[in-house]
């Protein structure tokens, strides 16, 4: 997973991610952090919403592939445009950590510091 396929990985691991992808229009085409933020995190949220467990395990599986990727720009948008997307949402963090990996967890508490959250 790199920076320049993380578009494509997202839709390898969510293929009903593409129609949203597509139906947003060119401006989001090709830029991974307005894809991210505007197409894998509100599917997160209803996820969440949906108590999904199965599905939750796959995302935060996911976002785990990011953070240990290698690549720094596939973990700055991890960080950036999902995670700094939803730190605010603590019902939905709470109910997110609990599935997350190891490295997505240290870099969640990294952003709860900076932003002032409690763990």
């Amino acid at each position: 997973m790199t920076y320049n396929n993380i578009i494509n990985s997202l839709f390898l691991q969510f293929p009903f991610l593409e129609k949203k992808y597509l139906d947003e229009g060119n401006y989001i085409k090709g830029l991974p952090h307005l894809c991210y933020s505007i197409v894998f995190v509100p599917f997160i949220r209803q996820t969440v919403f949906k108590n999904d467990k199965k599905m939750l395990i796959t995302i935060c599986n996911f976002m785990e592939c990011m953070a240990n990727s290698g690549d720094e720009l596939v973990s700055e948008l991890l960080a950036v445009s999902v995670l700094e997307s939803i730190i605010s949402e603590r019902d939905l963090i709470k109910k997110l950590k609990q599935y997350m990996g190891l490295k997505t967890n240290q870099l969640l508490l990294i952003l709860e510091e900076a932003y002032g959250w409690e763990s």
